[in-house]
Protein backbone atom coordinates (compact mmCIF):
# COMPACT_ATOMS: atom_id res chain seq x y z
CA UNK A 1 0.00 0.00 0.00
CA UNK A 2 1.09 3.56 -1.31
CA UNK A 3 2.31 6.02 1.77
CA UNK A 4 0.19 8.61 1.06
CA UNK A 5 2.04 11.39 3.20
CA UNK A 6 5.65 9.91 1.80
CA UNK A 7 4.34 10.87 -1.77
CA UNK A 8 3.14 13.33 -1.73
CA UNK A 9 5.94 14.99 0.44
CA UNK A 10 8.41 13.71 -2.52
CA UNK A 11 6.32 14.87 -5.51
CA UNK A 12 6.22 18.20 -3.10
CA UNK A 13 10.15 18.25 -2.94
CA UNK A 14 10.46 17.57 -6.52
CA UNK A 15 8.42 20.69 -7.44
CA UNK A 16 9.98 22.93 -5.10
CA UNK A 17 13.11 21.64 -6.89
CA UNK A 18 11.81 22.29 -10.07
CA UNK A 19 11.15 26.06 -9.13
CA UNK A 20 14.45 26.66 -8.21
CA UNK A 21 16.05 25.23 -11.56
CA UNK A 22 13.76 27.21 -13.48
CA UNK A 23 14.26 30.51 -11.42
CA UNK A 24 18.05 30.46 -11.84
CA UNK A 25 17.24 29.55 -15.77
CA UNK A 26 15.07 32.87 -15.98
CA UNK A 27 17.52 34.89 -14.42
CA UNK A 28 20.24 33.95 -16.45
CA UNK A 29 17.82 34.41 -19.68
CA UNK A 30 17.15 37.83 -18.49
CA UNK A 31 20.11 39.44 -18.72
CA UNK A 32 20.39 37.64 -22.44
CA UNK A 33 17.90 39.17 -23.17
CA UNK A 34 18.92 42.90 -21.84
CA UNK A 35 22.08 42.34 -24.12
CA UNK A 36 20.03 41.69 -27.14
CA UNK A 37 18.04 44.22 -26.22
CA UNK A 38 20.92 46.87 -26.10
CA UNK A 39 22.12 45.46 -29.32
CA UNK A 40 19.36 46.49 -30.93
CA UNK A 41 19.27 49.82 -29.74
CA UNK A 42 23.01 50.48 -29.50
CA UNK A 43 23.43 49.37 -32.95
CA UNK A 44 21.96 52.08 -35.26
CA UNK A 45 23.94 54.22 -33.10
CA UNK A 46 27.68 52.57 -32.62
CA UNK A 47 27.90 50.58 -35.83
CA UNK A 48 25.59 51.78 -38.91
CA UNK A 49 27.65 54.84 -38.76
CA UNK A 50 30.80 53.18 -39.52
CA UNK A 51 29.87 50.14 -41.28
CA UNK A 52 25.96 50.27 -42.68
CA UNK A 53 25.93 46.44 -43.63
CA UNK A 54 27.85 45.09 -40.05
CA UNK A 55 25.19 47.60 -38.27
CA UNK A 56 21.98 46.29 -39.82
CA UNK A 57 23.13 42.58 -39.53
CA UNK A 58 24.21 43.27 -35.67
CA UNK A 59 20.66 45.12 -35.11
CA UNK A 60 18.84 41.87 -37.02
CA UNK A 61 20.49 39.26 -35.42
CA UNK A 62 20.03 41.29 -31.53
CA UNK A 63 16.34 41.48 -32.60
CA UNK A 64 16.10 37.95 -33.64
CA UNK A 65 17.94 37.07 -30.51
CA UNK A 66 15.75 39.20 -28.29
CA UNK A 67 12.45 37.87 -29.62
CA UNK A 68 14.22 34.18 -29.37
CA UNK A 69 14.64 34.89 -25.69
CA UNK A 70 11.20 36.32 -25.00
CA UNK A 71 9.39 33.22 -26.19
CA UNK A 72 12.09 31.57 -24.28
CA UNK A 73 11.73 33.42 -21.12
CA UNK A 74 7.29 33.24 -21.33
CA UNK A 75 8.10 29.30 -21.84
CA UNK A 76 9.93 29.25 -18.55
CA UNK A 77 7.27 31.39 -16.58
CA UNK A 78 4.88 29.08 -17.93
CA UNK A 79 6.81 26.02 -16.68
CA UNK A 80 7.30 27.55 -13.22
CA UNK A 81 4.12 28.83 -12.53
CA UNK A 82 2.83 24.93 -13.66
CA UNK A 83 5.48 23.69 -10.69
CA UNK A 84 3.78 26.02 -8.35
CA UNK A 85 0.42 24.26 -8.83
CA UNK A 86 1.74 21.02 -8.68
CA UNK A 87 3.51 22.19 -5.51
CA UNK A 88 0.48 23.51 -4.40
CA UNK A 89 -1.49 20.40 -4.63
CA UNK A 90 0.54 18.31 -2.76
CA UNK A 91 1.08 20.73 -0.08
CA UNK A 92 -2.82 20.37 0.45
CA UNK A 93 -3.24 16.98 -0.11
CA UNK A 94 -0.72 16.48 3.07
CA UNK A 95 -3.06 18.96 4.98
CA UNK A 96 -5.83 16.94 3.61
CA UNK A 97 -4.26 13.38 5.62
CA UNK A 98 -4.49 15.60 8.38
CA UNK A 99 -7.78 16.17 8.12
CA UNK A 100 -7.28 19.72 7.66
CA UNK A 101 -10.14 20.76 4.51
CA UNK A 102 -10.00 24.76 4.42
CA UNK A 103 -7.65 25.14 1.28
CA UNK A 104 -10.89 23.89 -0.72
CA UNK A 105 -13.99 25.53 -1.43
CA UNK A 106 -16.55 24.91 0.79
CA UNK A 107 -19.84 25.47 -1.62
CA UNK A 108 -21.67 27.79 0.39
CA UNK A 109 -23.76 28.85 -2.85
CA UNK A 110 -25.03 25.58 -2.93
CA UNK A 111 -26.57 25.77 0.58
CA UNK A 112 -30.39 25.11 0.68
CA UNK A 113 -31.99 24.83 3.80
CA UNK A 114 -35.51 23.36 1.62
CA UNK A 115 -33.98 20.74 -0.14
CA UNK A 116 -34.62 17.23 0.62
CA UNK A 117 -31.60 16.32 2.68
CA UNK A 118 -28.35 18.69 1.97
CA UNK A 119 -28.74 21.12 4.66
CA UNK A 120 -29.74 18.15 6.79
CA UNK A 121 -26.64 16.45 6.41
CA UNK A 122 -24.39 19.54 6.19
CA UNK A 123 -22.86 18.63 2.35
CA UNK A 124 -22.33 22.39 1.88
CA UNK A 125 -21.00 25.33 3.76
CA UNK A 126 -17.82 25.40 5.92
CA UNK A 127 -16.72 21.94 6.87
CA UNK A 128 -19.07 19.97 4.64
CA UNK A 129 -19.06 17.08 2.75
CA UNK A 130 -19.01 19.43 -0.57
CA UNK A 131 -15.12 20.99 0.93
CA UNK A 132 -14.14 17.28 1.92
CA UNK A 133 -14.77 16.15 -1.90
CA UNK A 134 -13.96 19.30 -3.41
CA UNK A 135 -11.05 19.43 -5.83
CA UNK A 136 -12.37 21.19 -8.85
CA UNK A 137 -10.71 23.62 -10.99
CA UNK A 138 -13.21 24.80 -13.04
CA UNK A 139 -16.74 26.82 -11.94
CA UNK A 140 -18.91 23.95 -13.89
CA UNK A 141 -17.07 21.31 -12.47
CA UNK A 142 -17.95 22.54 -9.15
CA UNK A 143 -21.17 23.15 -10.20
CA UNK A 144 -21.13 19.63 -11.47
CA UNK A 145 -19.71 18.17 -8.16
CA UNK A 146 -22.42 19.84 -6.27
CA UNK A 147 -25.01 18.90 -8.58
CA UNK A 148 -23.91 15.24 -7.84
CA UNK A 149 -24.24 15.64 -4.35
CA UNK A 150 -27.82 16.65 -4.65
CA UNK A 151 -29.11 14.70 -7.53
CA UNK A 152 -27.31 11.23 -7.50
CA UNK A 153 -28.03 8.80 -9.56
CA UNK A 154 -30.76 6.49 -9.47
CA UNK A 155 -29.67 3.75 -11.87
CA UNK A 156 -27.74 0.77 -10.94
CA UNK A 157 -25.88 0.75 -14.28
CA UNK A 158 -24.99 4.63 -14.38
CA UNK A 159 -23.65 3.92 -11.03
CA UNK A 160 -21.57 1.25 -11.95
CA UNK A 161 -20.72 3.21 -15.03
CA UNK A 162 -19.51 6.32 -13.13
CA UNK A 163 -17.61 3.90 -10.60
CA UNK A 164 -15.81 2.60 -12.86
CA UNK A 165 -14.82 5.83 -14.51
CA UNK A 166 -13.83 6.95 -11.04
CA UNK A 167 -11.37 4.03 -10.23
CA UNK A 168 -9.76 5.04 -13.37
CA UNK A 169 -8.95 8.05 -12.11
CA UNK A 170 -8.03 7.09 -8.93
CA UNK A 171 -5.24 4.52 -10.10
CA UNK A 172 -3.71 7.54 -12.47
CA UNK A 173 -2.51 9.70 -9.50
CA UNK A 174 -0.12 11.47 -11.94
CA UNK A 175 -2.70 12.51 -14.81
CA UNK A 176 -4.88 13.77 -11.75
CA UNK A 177 -1.92 16.01 -10.57
CA UNK A 178 -1.58 17.00 -14.01
CA UNK A 179 -5.03 18.11 -14.87
CA UNK A 180 -5.39 20.39 -11.56
CA UNK A 181 -2.27 21.38 -11.97
CA UNK A 182 -3.35 23.20 -15.33
CA UNK A 183 -6.82 24.24 -14.16
CA UNK A 184 -4.86 25.99 -11.12
CA UNK A 185 -2.73 28.28 -13.72
CA UNK A 186 -6.26 30.11 -14.16
CA UNK A 187 -8.49 30.65 -11.59
CA UNK A 188 -11.59 31.65 -12.54
CA UNK A 189 -13.31 34.29 -11.44
CA UNK A 190 -17.25 34.55 -10.18
CA UNK A 191 -18.25 35.92 -13.32
CA UNK A 192 -17.24 33.34 -15.45
CA UNK A 193 -19.77 30.92 -14.36
CA UNK A 194 -21.74 29.04 -17.17
CA UNK A 195 -18.89 30.74 -19.74
CA UNK A 196 -19.28 27.93 -22.27
CA UNK A 197 -23.23 28.81 -22.58
CA UNK A 198 -23.04 32.63 -22.65
CA UNK A 199 -19.92 32.32 -25.74
CA UNK A 200 -22.11 30.07 -27.76
CA UNK A 201 -24.45 32.22 -28.28
CA UNK A 202 -22.33 34.88 -29.07
CA UNK A 203 -21.61 36.33 -32.62
CA UNK A 204 -18.73 38.77 -33.25
CA UNK A 205 -18.76 41.15 -36.31
CA UNK A 206 -15.82 43.74 -36.45
CA UNK A 207 -16.06 46.26 -38.89
CA UNK A 208 -12.19 46.10 -40.10
CA UNK A 209 -12.94 42.11 -40.97
CA UNK A 210 -14.53 42.68 -44.28
CA UNK A 211 -11.54 44.14 -45.87
CA UNK A 212 -9.02 42.96 -43.82
CA UNK A 213 -7.58 40.23 -45.46
CA UNK A 214 -6.59 41.76 -48.99
CA UNK A 215 -4.75 44.68 -47.04
CA UNK A 216 -3.27 42.15 -45.39
CA UNK A 217 -1.14 40.48 -47.87
CA UNK A 218 -0.46 43.80 -49.65
CA UNK A 219 1.03 45.01 -46.87
CA UNK A 220 2.66 42.10 -45.35
CA UNK A 221 4.27 41.96 -49.17
CA UNK A 222 5.50 45.88 -49.12
CA UNK A 223 6.73 45.55 -45.35
CA UNK A 224 9.15 42.87 -46.53
CA UNK A 225 10.00 44.51 -50.06
CA UNK A 226 11.06 47.69 -48.01
CA UNK A 227 13.38 45.70 -45.03
CA UNK A 228 15.20 44.21 -47.98
CA UNK A 229 15.77 47.13 -49.95
CA UNK A 230 16.75 48.84 -46.66
CA UNK A 231 19.42 46.15 -46.39
CA UNK A 232 20.32 46.17 -49.77
CA UNK A 233 20.90 49.65 -50.90
CA UNK A 234 20.62 51.37 -47.13
CA UNK A 235 17.71 53.32 -47.81
CA UNK A 236 14.98 53.07 -45.38
CA UNK A 237 12.29 55.35 -47.16
CA UNK A 238 10.50 52.49 -48.12
CA UNK A 239 10.66 50.93 -44.82
CA UNK A 240 9.57 54.10 -43.20
CA UNK A 241 6.14 53.96 -45.62
CA UNK A 242 5.04 50.73 -44.99
CA UNK A 243 5.31 51.42 -41.05
CA UNK A 244 3.52 54.67 -41.46
CA UNK A 245 1.12 52.83 -43.50
CA UNK A 246 0.44 49.91 -40.88
CA UNK A 247 0.62 52.41 -37.57
CA UNK A 248 -2.20 54.14 -39.95
CA UNK A 249 -4.14 50.91 -40.42
CA UNK A 250 -3.59 50.05 -36.54
CA UNK A 251 -4.79 53.97 -35.71
CA UNK A 252 -7.68 53.39 -38.25
CA UNK A 253 -9.13 50.60 -36.24
CA UNK A 254 -7.72 50.88 -33.11
CA UNK A 255 -11.31 50.68 -30.77
CA UNK A 256 -12.04 47.67 -32.95
CA UNK A 257 -8.84 46.35 -32.22
CA UNK A 258 -9.01 46.97 -28.52
CA UNK A 259 -12.76 46.02 -27.93
CA UNK A 260 -11.77 42.75 -29.32
CA UNK A 261 -8.56 42.35 -26.82
CA UNK A 262 -11.24 43.47 -24.36
CA UNK A 263 -13.96 40.94 -25.12
CA UNK A 264 -10.88 37.89 -25.80
CA UNK A 265 -7.85 38.37 -23.88
CA UNK A 266 -9.66 37.33 -20.71
CA UNK A 267 -11.75 34.92 -22.22
CA UNK A 268 -9.02 33.00 -24.56
CA UNK A 269 -6.47 32.97 -21.29
CA UNK A 270 -9.99 30.24 -20.17
CA UNK A 271 -10.39 29.10 -23.14
CA UNK A 272 -6.41 28.30 -23.35
CA UNK A 273 -6.79 26.52 -20.12
CA UNK A 274 -10.19 24.42 -20.85
CA UNK A 275 -7.87 23.41 -24.09
CA UNK A 276 -5.33 22.00 -22.08
CA UNK A 277 -7.71 20.33 -19.74
CA UNK A 278 -9.78 18.82 -22.81
CA UNK A 279 -6.04 17.65 -24.30
CA UNK A 280 -5.09 16.00 -20.76
CA UNK A 281 -8.89 14.47 -21.60
CA UNK A 282 -8.60 13.34 -25.02
CA UNK A 283 -5.51 11.89 -24.75
CA UNK A 284 -5.79 9.90 -21.22
CA UNK A 285 -6.99 6.25 -23.22
CA UNK A 286 -9.62 6.31 -20.93
CA UNK A 287 -10.86 2.58 -20.88
CA UNK A 288 -13.95 2.50 -18.69
CA UNK A 289 -17.44 3.52 -20.40
CA UNK A 290 -17.96 6.45 -19.16
CA UNK A 291 -14.41 7.90 -19.75
CA UNK A 292 -14.20 6.32 -22.99
CA UNK A 293 -17.74 7.74 -24.17
CA UNK A 294 -16.87 11.38 -23.25
CA UNK A 295 -13.53 10.75 -25.32
CA UNK A 296 -15.79 9.98 -28.56
CA UNK A 297 -18.46 12.54 -28.48
CA UNK A 298 -15.41 15.23 -28.34
CA UNK A 299 -13.83 13.44 -31.80
CA UNK A 300 -17.48 13.35 -33.37
CA UNK A 301 -16.51 16.84 -35.10
CA UNK A 302 -12.97 17.48 -35.38
CA UNK A 303 -9.88 17.14 -33.30
CA UNK A 304 -10.10 19.09 -29.86
CA UNK A 305 -6.72 18.64 -29.72
CA UNK A 306 -6.16 20.57 -33.20
CA UNK A 307 -8.58 23.22 -32.65
CA UNK A 308 -7.08 23.84 -29.68
CA UNK A 309 -3.44 23.72 -30.36
CA UNK A 310 -4.51 26.62 -32.41
CA UNK A 311 -6.11 28.42 -30.70
CA UNK A 312 -2.99 28.92 -27.82
CA UNK A 313 -0.79 30.29 -30.86
CA UNK A 314 -3.26 32.76 -31.37
CA UNK A 315 -3.78 33.58 -27.44
CA UNK A 316 0.15 33.53 -26.90
CA UNK A 317 0.54 35.86 -30.39
CA UNK A 318 -2.05 38.17 -29.13
CA UNK A 319 -0.19 38.74 -26.04
CA UNK A 320 2.46 39.72 -27.21
CA UNK A 321 0.97 42.91 -27.26
CA UNK A 322 1.47 43.58 -23.77
CA UNK A 323 5.54 44.03 -23.98
CA UNK A 324 5.62 47.71 -25.58
CA UNK A 325 9.19 47.54 -27.31
CA UNK A 326 7.85 44.07 -29.12
CA UNK A 327 4.48 44.74 -29.41
CA UNK A 328 5.49 47.85 -31.91
CA UNK A 329 8.27 46.22 -34.14
CA UNK A 330 5.13 43.10 -34.62
CA UNK A 331 2.50 46.43 -35.13
CA UNK A 332 4.71 47.88 -38.01
CA UNK A 333 6.24 44.93 -39.26
CA UNK A 334 3.22 42.42 -39.40
CA UNK A 335 -0.30 44.07 -38.40
CA UNK A 336 0.10 42.06 -35.18
CA UNK A 337 -2.54 43.06 -33.44
CA UNK A 338 -5.59 43.72 -35.93
CA UNK A 339 -4.41 39.76 -37.80
CA UNK A 340 -4.54 38.08 -34.39
CA UNK A 341 -8.01 39.81 -33.53
CA UNK A 342 -9.15 38.56 -37.28
CA UNK A 343 -7.99 34.78 -35.99
CA UNK A 344 -9.32 35.01 -32.97
CA UNK A 345 -12.93 36.30 -34.21
CA UNK A 346 -12.61 33.57 -37.32
CA UNK A 347 -11.55 30.90 -34.45
CA UNK A 348 -14.48 31.55 -32.62
CA UNK A 349 -17.27 32.08 -34.91
CA UNK A 350 -15.96 27.94 -36.49
CA UNK A 351 -15.74 26.26 -32.97
CA UNK A 352 -18.72 28.39 -30.89
CA UNK A 353 -20.99 25.41 -31.58
CA UNK A 354 -18.58 23.09 -29.44
CA UNK A 355 -18.34 25.87 -26.59
CA UNK A 356 -21.06 23.38 -24.60
CA UNK A 357 -20.24 19.81 -25.57
CA UNK A 358 -16.65 20.67 -24.51
CA UNK A 359 -18.12 22.43 -20.87
CA UNK A 360 -20.38 19.63 -20.32
CA UNK A 361 -16.97 16.92 -20.98
CA UNK A 362 -14.40 19.07 -18.66
CA UNK A 363 -17.09 19.48 -15.68
CA UNK A 364 -17.74 15.80 -15.45
CA UNK A 365 -13.56 15.10 -15.57
CA UNK A 366 -13.25 17.46 -12.73
CA UNK A 367 -16.23 16.32 -10.86
CA UNK A 368 -15.18 13.00 -11.20
CA UNK A 369 -11.29 13.74 -10.43
CA UNK A 370 -13.04 15.13 -6.89
CA UNK A 371 -14.44 11.57 -6.21
CA UNK A 372 -11.39 10.35 -7.86
CA UNK A 373 -9.38 11.84 -5.00
CA UNK A 374 -11.48 10.50 -2.11
CA UNK A 375 -10.60 7.08 -2.91
CA UNK A 376 -6.96 7.30 -3.26
CA UNK A 377 -6.44 9.43 -0.01
CA UNK A 378 -8.39 6.53 1.38
CA UNK A 379 -7.73 3.22 1.35
CA UNK A 380 -10.07 1.96 3.46
CA UNK A 381 -12.78 3.48 1.78
CA UNK A 382 -15.05 0.84 -0.11
CA UNK A 383 -17.12 1.10 -3.35
CA UNK A 384 -20.77 -0.29 -2.55
CA UNK A 385 -22.35 -2.95 -4.32
CA UNK A 386 -25.54 -1.81 -5.56
CA UNK A 387 -28.78 -3.57 -5.99
CA UNK A 388 -31.71 -2.98 -8.06
CA UNK A 389 -34.03 -5.42 -6.67
CA UNK A 390 -35.94 -5.14 -3.19
CA UNK A 391 -35.23 -2.01 -0.91
CA UNK A 392 -32.09 -3.12 1.58
CA UNK A 393 -28.98 -1.61 2.68
CA UNK A 394 -26.26 -3.80 4.67
CA UNK A 395 -23.51 -2.09 6.04
CA UNK A 396 -20.29 -3.08 7.70
CA UNK A 397 -17.51 -0.56 9.33
CA UNK A 398 -20.10 2.24 8.66
CA UNK A 399 -18.56 5.81 9.71
CA UNK A 400 -18.78 9.63 8.72
CA UNK A 401 -15.90 10.64 6.62
CA UNK A 402 -15.62 14.27 8.63
CA UNK A 403 -15.10 12.70 11.65
CA UNK A 404 -11.20 11.87 11.51
CA UNK A 405 -10.18 7.91 11.47
CA UNK A 406 -8.15 8.62 15.12
CA UNK A 407 -11.78 9.83 16.70
CA UNK A 408 -14.45 7.78 14.14
CA UNK A 409 -16.40 4.91 15.98
CA UNK A 410 -18.25 2.74 13.27
CA UNK A 411 -21.10 0.93 13.42
CA UNK A 412 -22.90 -2.35 11.35
CA UNK A 413 -26.03 -1.65 9.91
CA UNK A 414 -29.32 -3.66 8.32
CA UNK A 415 -32.43 -2.48 7.02
CA UNK A 416 -34.19 -4.85 4.49
CA UNK A 417 -37.62 -4.52 3.02
CA UNK A 418 -39.08 -5.87 6.08
CA UNK A 419 -37.72 -3.90 8.00
CA UNK A 420 -40.71 -0.91 8.69
CA UNK A 421 -39.51 1.80 10.88
CA UNK A 422 -36.67 1.93 12.73
CA UNK A 423 -36.23 3.88 16.17
CA UNK A 424 -32.90 4.78 17.18
CA UNK A 425 -33.03 5.68 21.13
CA UNK A 426 -30.25 7.45 23.35
CA UNK A 427 -29.07 10.02 25.86
CA UNK A 428 -28.19 13.25 24.49
CA UNK A 429 -24.60 13.58 22.92
CA UNK A 430 -24.50 9.40 22.34
CA UNK A 431 -24.25 10.06 18.71
CA UNK A 432 -28.08 9.57 17.54
CA UNK A 433 -27.92 12.60 14.71
CA UNK A 434 -24.02 11.87 13.81
CA UNK A 435 -25.32 7.97 12.62
CA UNK A 436 -28.16 9.51 10.51
CA UNK A 437 -26.33 11.58 9.17
CA UNK A 438 -23.31 9.52 8.68
CA UNK A 439 -25.73 7.17 6.79
CA UNK A 440 -27.35 9.47 4.82
CA UNK A 441 -24.12 10.59 3.80
CA UNK A 442 -22.97 7.40 2.30
CA UNK A 443 -26.05 6.71 0.55
CA UNK A 444 -25.54 9.84 -1.23
CA UNK A 445 -22.01 8.99 -1.81
CA UNK A 446 -22.17 5.70 -3.01
CA UNK A 447 -25.64 7.02 -5.08
CA UNK A 448 -22.59 9.26 -7.33
CA UNK A 449 -20.84 6.51 -8.00
CA UNK A 450 -18.11 7.68 -5.43
CA UNK A 451 -16.30 5.32 -2.19
CA UNK A 452 -17.58 4.86 1.04
CA UNK A 453 -16.66 5.50 4.62
CA UNK A 454 -17.49 1.62 5.38
CA UNK A 455 -15.78 -1.69 5.06
CA UNK A 456 -18.74 -2.65 3.11
CA UNK A 457 -21.84 -1.20 1.84
CA UNK A 458 -24.18 -2.88 0.21
CA UNK A 459 -27.98 -1.07 -1.19
CA UNK A 460 -30.33 -0.27 -3.45
CA UNK A 461 -30.29 3.95 -4.40
CA UNK A 462 -33.33 5.12 -3.93
CA UNK A 463 -33.91 9.15 -2.92
CA UNK A 464 -32.54 10.79 0.63
CA UNK A 465 -35.66 12.57 2.06
CA UNK A 466 -34.78 13.74 5.68
CA UNK A 467 -36.03 16.35 8.01
CA UNK A 468 -33.46 17.21 10.87
CA UNK A 469 -32.50 20.71 11.09
CA UNK A 470 -36.09 22.69 10.30
CA UNK A 471 -35.68 26.57 9.99
CA UNK A 472 -38.45 29.29 10.79
CA UNK A 473 -39.25 32.02 8.25
CA UNK A 474 -39.82 35.38 9.57
CA UNK A 475 -40.15 36.46 6.13
CA UNK A 476 -42.52 33.83 5.39
CA UNK A 477 -44.55 34.58 8.91
CA UNK A 478 -43.99 30.69 9.48
CA UNK A 479 -43.34 29.67 12.43
CA UNK A 480 -40.96 26.54 13.55
CA UNK A 481 -43.68 24.01 14.10
CA UNK A 482 -45.34 25.09 10.55
CA UNK A 483 -42.18 24.57 8.93
CA UNK A 484 -41.93 21.30 9.96
CA UNK A 485 -45.03 19.76 8.84
CA UNK A 486 -44.68 21.18 5.62
CA UNK A 487 -41.43 19.34 5.48
CA UNK A 488 -43.82 15.90 7.05
CA UNK A 489 -46.40 16.87 4.59
CA UNK A 490 -43.99 16.57 1.43
CA UNK A 491 -42.10 13.30 2.65
CA UNK A 492 -46.06 12.13 2.84
CA UNK A 493 -46.60 13.47 -0.69
CA UNK A 494 -43.84 11.68 -2.59
CA UNK A 495 -44.79 8.62 -0.75
CA UNK A 496 -48.39 9.10 -2.32
CA UNK A 497 -47.11 9.89 -5.93
CA UNK A 498 -45.17 6.31 -5.83
CA UNK A 499 -41.61 7.37 -5.09
CA UNK A 500 -39.50 5.15 -3.39
CA UNK A 501 -37.59 6.85 -0.20
CA UNK A 502 -34.89 6.54 2.44
CA UNK A 503 -36.51 8.65 5.02
CA UNK A 504 -34.40 9.97 7.58
CA UNK A 505 -36.13 11.74 10.40
CA UNK A 506 -34.69 13.37 13.89
CA UNK A 507 -36.79 14.29 16.70
CA UNK A 508 -40.51 14.28 15.26
CA UNK A 509 -42.62 17.32 15.77
CA UNK A 510 -39.85 19.08 17.98
CA UNK A 511 -42.23 21.94 18.15
CA UNK A 512 -45.08 21.35 20.58
CA UNK A 513 -46.02 20.19 24.02
CA UNK A 514 -44.84 16.80 25.09
CA UNK A 515 -48.57 15.30 25.12
CA UNK A 516 -49.04 16.06 21.46
CA UNK A 517 -46.17 15.52 20.42
CA UNK A 518 -46.42 12.04 21.33
CA UNK A 519 -49.96 11.42 20.14
CA UNK A 520 -49.01 13.61 17.03
CA UNK A 521 -45.89 11.31 16.31
CA UNK A 522 -47.66 7.74 17.10
CA UNK A 523 -50.05 8.65 14.29
CA UNK A 524 -47.57 9.27 12.14
CA UNK A 525 -45.42 6.54 12.26
CA UNK A 526 -48.83 4.33 11.84
CA UNK A 527 -49.08 6.70 8.48
CA UNK A 528 -46.05 5.44 7.44
CA UNK A 529 -46.23 2.06 8.48
CA UNK A 530 -49.10 2.00 6.35
CA UNK A 531 -47.31 3.57 2.95
CA UNK A 532 -44.59 0.84 3.96
CA UNK A 533 -42.25 3.82 3.81
CA UNK A 534 -38.52 3.02 4.69
CA UNK A 535 -38.02 5.30 7.66
CA UNK A 536 -35.30 5.70 10.47
CA UNK A 537 -36.24 7.77 13.20
CA UNK A 538 -34.06 9.07 16.15
CA UNK A 539 -36.02 10.47 19.38
CA UNK A 540 -35.34 10.76 23.21
CA UNK A 541 -39.13 9.64 23.49
CA UNK A 542 -38.74 6.25 24.84
CA UNK A 543 -43.13 5.75 24.59
CA UNK A 544 -42.47 5.46 21.03
CA UNK A 545 -40.37 2.53 21.25
CA UNK A 546 -43.40 0.53 22.85
CA UNK A 547 -45.16 0.77 19.72
CA UNK A 548 -42.84 -2.33 18.87
CA UNK A 549 -45.31 -4.35 20.83
CA UNK A 550 -48.23 -3.15 18.44
CA UNK A 551 -46.05 -4.00 15.39
CA UNK A 552 -43.57 -6.71 16.27
CA UNK A 553 -42.78 -7.49 12.66
CA UNK A 554 -42.49 -3.65 11.18
CA UNK A 555 -40.77 -1.55 14.16
CA UNK A 556 -37.54 -2.19 15.41
CA UNK A 557 -35.66 -0.68 18.11
CA UNK A 558 -31.89 0.22 18.00
CA UNK A 559 -30.22 2.39 20.60
CA UNK A 560 -26.72 4.46 21.69
CA UNK A 561 -25.68 3.59 25.23
CA UNK A 562 -23.54 5.49 27.84
CA UNK A 563 -22.29 4.76 31.28
CA UNK A 564 -22.34 7.10 33.88
CA UNK A 565 -18.64 6.20 35.93
CA UNK A 566 -17.34 8.34 38.79
CA UNK A 567 -20.13 10.98 38.04
CA UNK A 568 -18.47 11.00 34.61
CA UNK A 569 -19.99 10.18 31.44
CA UNK A 570 -18.48 7.65 28.85
CA UNK A 571 -19.69 6.76 25.07
CA UNK A 572 -18.66 4.41 23.06
CA UNK A 573 -21.05 5.67 20.09
CA UNK A 574 -22.02 1.74 19.15
CA UNK A 575 -25.47 1.05 17.83
CA UNK A 576 -27.04 -1.48 19.66
CA UNK A 577 -30.41 -3.86 19.45
CA UNK A 578 -33.44 -2.42 22.07
CA UNK A 579 -34.34 0.57 24.17
CA UNK A 580 -31.61 3.06 26.06
CA UNK A 581 -31.68 2.63 29.51
CA UNK A 582 -29.92 6.09 30.58
CA UNK A 583 -31.16 9.43 29.59
CA UNK A 584 -28.30 12.69 30.70
CA UNK A 585 -29.97 15.50 30.42
CA UNK A 586 -31.01 16.27 34.34
CA UNK A 587 -27.44 14.65 34.91
CA UNK A 588 -25.59 17.40 32.63
CA UNK A 589 -28.00 20.61 34.34
CA UNK A 590 -26.74 18.87 37.35
CA UNK A 591 -23.16 18.75 36.94
CA UNK A 592 -23.32 22.30 34.33
CA UNK A 593 -24.64 23.80 37.94
CA UNK A 594 -27.78 24.87 36.34
CA UNK A 595 -30.12 23.07 38.40
CA UNK A 596 -29.06 21.76 42.23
Amino acid sequence: MTDLKILYSELADEATSKIKKLSKQMRLLSVARLISFLGIVVSPFVFIPHNLSVGINISFVSLMLFLLFVKRYQKLQRDKQFQVCILKVNQQELKALKHQFSDFGPGKEFVDSKHRYSFDLDLFGDGSVFQYLNRTVTSGGKKLLASFLQNPLQSKTDIENRQAFIKELSINYQWRQHYLAQGMMYEESGDESDIFQKWASEVFSLKFIRFFLPVKYFLYAFSLFSVVFWIIYGNSAFFMLSATMQVALWLFNKSSIQKAYAEFGKRARVLSKYGMLLRDIEKAGWKSKEGAGWVEALKQDGSPSEEIAHLRKIVSAFDNRNNLLLGAILNILFLWDANCTYRLIKWHSKNRDKYKLWGRVIAHADAAVSMANLDFNHPGYTFPEVVDSNFEIEAKGLGHPLIAPDKRVDNDFTYDENTGVMIITGANMAGKSTFLRTLGVNMVLGACGAPVCASLLRFKPVEVFSNMRTTDSLVDDESYFFAELKRIKEILDEIEKGKELFIILDEILKGTNSVDKLSGSQQLIRRLLAEKAKVVIATHDLKLTEMEHEYPDKLRNKCFEIEIINNEMNFDYLLRDGVTSIMNATFLMKKMGIIK
